[in-house]
């Protein structure tokens, strides 16, 4: 008898779990997905760069973000020698996510992205490239080390997020990720 109770509650525990349609609520979850996230920052080669003997060079740095009910606005690009990481060896800011650098007086370079699939609605994942302008005096100097700090906004400004390391909730700061030999 016991033999048919235990296969008994083994079938009616498989008949429970397979006949359950656990669908996601992706409305519900969309609505708790931040306004602007800044999820990812890196290079798109690795460095160290050599300092160009004349001319202007580039370096590339990639990142993802997302944006749930929210319009991308400006972002920010903060490049701090790694030696004195209260320095800035470097600001850009871009006022779309497309568009040139505006603080400078001959564009330090460019942004732009492209989008990618989300099954999420009102929500628009972003792959995004930086381009970095250099020359041989400015803003990087032989044998330095730079770390990179982002941050984009929402086109009201009011959410700007970034991230440090592996901590998504602070800004987007990646150490020495720029070498220069």
């Amino acid at each position: 008898m016991r033999k048919y109770i235990g296969a008994i509650i083994i079938a009616l525990t498989t008949m429970t779990m397979v006949s359950c349609d656990k669908a996601v609520d992706v409305a519900a979850v969309s609505s708790i997905l931040p306004g602007i996230a800044v999820s990812s920052l890196g290079m798109f080669t690795a460095g160290p760069y050599a300092l160009p003997a004349s001319g202007t060079s580039t370096i590339q740095i990639v990142f993802g973000a997302s944006t749930t009910n929210k319009t991308a606005g400006a972002f920010d690009v903060f490049i701090y020698d790694a030696a004195t990481p209260t320095v800035l060896a470097e600001t850009l800011h871009f006022n779309s996510w497309q568009s040139n650098d505006t603080f400078n007086a001959t564009s330090g370079g460019s942004i732009s992205y492209v989008n990618v699939a989300s099954s999420y609605p009102n929500t628009t994942i972003y792959q995004g490239s930086i381009i970095v302008k250099y020359t041989a005096t400015a803003p990087f100097v032989t044998g330095h080390q730079y770390n990179v700090k982002i941050i984009g906004y929402t086109s009201d400004y009011t959410v700007a997020t970034a991230l440090t390391n592996s901590n998504i909730s602070t800004p987007l700061s990646v150490t020495k990720l720029i070498a220069i030999q």
